[in-house]
């Protein structure tokens, strides 16, 4: 049987979470260099995470019979313009299936950031309790309800953030160029700032917007040291939209209070990472996770489910469902 799509990753990955693809596909699972030429010749789709090494043009073009390129996230910058000369080629990504999950997850780091709950771990497993517990005094331990918090980028996970945040009592607005729902941020009271304001007014500041030219390092040395003195910032959206040079800096001299980073410039970060080499006294204000906010058993199963679904719409000749991300 002649494949149909080529996925790349592994099976396991939709067995673990219940998520069977759709029978009727000859599907073939394997990485993008040990595909074999036959597959290539005759799949009409491609299945991918949105983590992962960028897919190249030249081994995509392998692919003469490709309508649609599917990635089981929501970000799409793994293939770059690499199909931009194929406009019959659909790119498609899942917005927001995940996105009460990343709210969650700011939820969970700005708590941490703001109790210094990593810090007391570690303290403790290395035999530190009396030490560590005097280091916690109310003026290093914050509440999140006393909290001014930006979120920049008011997209379906942006909205969903702004929503948890608030509903324990943090003041929050936004800034976004053009907010996809206005109607429910102004139903939720959020005053809507510009980037710069923004910066200068929240104590807490969240990024979810997508890694595009106008995104890129859009946080560097200058918007950092325009946010007050103390705060704190959290990126769960991509990488490259922060400059990590930049952070460490502002971190070391002490203007920002901390910062979680679940997000890198590359994925998996070089040893000599500027933000893994921070000193201890600097490194105690940093939370570290593996591009892992949105990651969760239920938003896999809506993730995956919804990706197998656009697959078999467009091998079938249907249409993505209105609202569906793609290009």
């Amino acid at each position: 049987m002649s494949t149909d799509v080529i996925c790349l990753r592994p099976e396991a990955d939709f067995l673990e979470v219940g998520v069977l693809p759709p029978a009727d596909l000859a599907i073939t699972y394997a990485e993008p260099l040990r595909v074999p030429l036959q597959d290539l010749a005759t799949a009409r789709a491609v299945v991918l995470a949105s983590v992962g090494p960028r897919l190249e043009r030249s081994w995509l073009d392998k692919i003469p019979d490709l309508e649609l390129v599917q990635f089981t996230g929501a970000g799409v910058d793994r293939v770059g313009d690499a199909c931009a000369h194929r406009p019959h080629v659909t790119v498609a990504g899942i917005p927001a299936a995940n996105a009460r999950e990343v709210a969650e997850y700011v939820l969970f780091a700005a708590g941490a950031l703001l109790r210094r709950l990593a810090f007391a771990d570690r303290g403790i497993r290395a035999g530190q309790y009396a030490d560590t517990r005097a280091r916690l005094t109310p003026r290093y331990a914050r509440s999140l309800h006393s909290r001014t918090a930006g979120v920049v980028g008011l997209g379906q996970i942006g909205l969903a953030v702004a929503r948890l945040l608030g509903a324990v009592g943090a003041t929050v607005c936004y800034t976004d160029p053009a907010p996809p729902d206005a109607g429910a941020a102004a139903s939720l009271g959020l005053d809507r700032l510009s980037l710069d304001d923004l910066l200068a007014r929240c104590d807490l500041v969240t990024l979810h917007v997508p890694l595009l030219p106008s995104t890129r390092r859009m946080l560097g040395e200058p918007q950092l040291r325009r946010m007050p003195p103390g705060a704190l910032l959290i990126n769960a959206s991509r990488g490259g939209v922060m400059d990590e040079v930049a952070l460490a800096r502002v971190l070391t001299d002490g203007h920002l209070g901390g910062a979680a980073v679940d997000v890198y410039q590359t994925e998996p970060p070089a040893a000599d990472s500027p933000l893994l080499t921070l000193p201890p006294p600097v490194a105690d204000r940093l939370l570290f996770t593996p591009h892992m906010a949105g990651v969760a058993y239920e938003a896999a199963q809506s993730l995956y489910t919804q990706a197998w679904d656009n697959v078999s719409r467009i091998l079938n000749g249907q249409s993505l469902e209105k609202g569906a991300d793609s290009r």
